[in-house]
């Protein structure tokens, strides 16, 4: 009676293993992909305005995705949310064409602005009023980086 069992057990185990095939595994079940995150980036180095009016506007935006940053800029009248309209679109516009990431997966990843270059200049009718009567003027660079899922 126990020799019975035994061979039962394997009948049932040598069956399973006939039926399914390792080949027809696959074609029925469905390949995962894991969807691939890649980065882009936008440099401006020389943007004829200080930092501080720039960044500014910019904490407000980085939180959100770029489509509502740009809708939301838009309303906004002044020259940097100009210059961020500009840039954001820009980044979204190389993500999608250069890299085919989808619009709708993008988001900020960082979004930096540092001061660039300074001119300086005298000016004489200000004399010694304020800071020896010199003028300075700040640039600021601009860094944004996008990542994404590809299409």
């Amino acid at each position: 009676m126990a020799k019975e069992i035994i061979k039962k057990s394997v009948v049932k185990k040598t069956a399973i293993k006939e039926t399914v095939s390792p080949k027809s595994d696959i074609a029925k079940s469905p390949a995962i992909i894991v969807p691939e995150i890649k980065y882009c980036r936008y440099i401006d180095k020389n943007i004829k305005i200080s930092p501080r009016k720039i960044r500014l506007l910019a904490n407000s935006v980085k939180k959100l995705s770029p489509q509502v940053a740009i809708t939301k800029l838009t309303l906004t009248n002044t020259l940097s949310a100009r210059i961020l309209v500009k840039a954001i679109k820009t980044v979204v516009s190389v993500a999608k064409n250069n890299y085919n990431l989808s619009s709708e997966s993008l988001k900020f990843d960082t979004f930096r602005i540092d001061e660039g270059s300074k001119i300086k200049r005298m000016d004489k009718s200000h004399g010694s009023h304020f800071a020896r009567g010199i003028i300075i003027k700040r640039h600021s660079r601009l860094t944004i980086i996008v990542k994404g899922v590809t299409k």
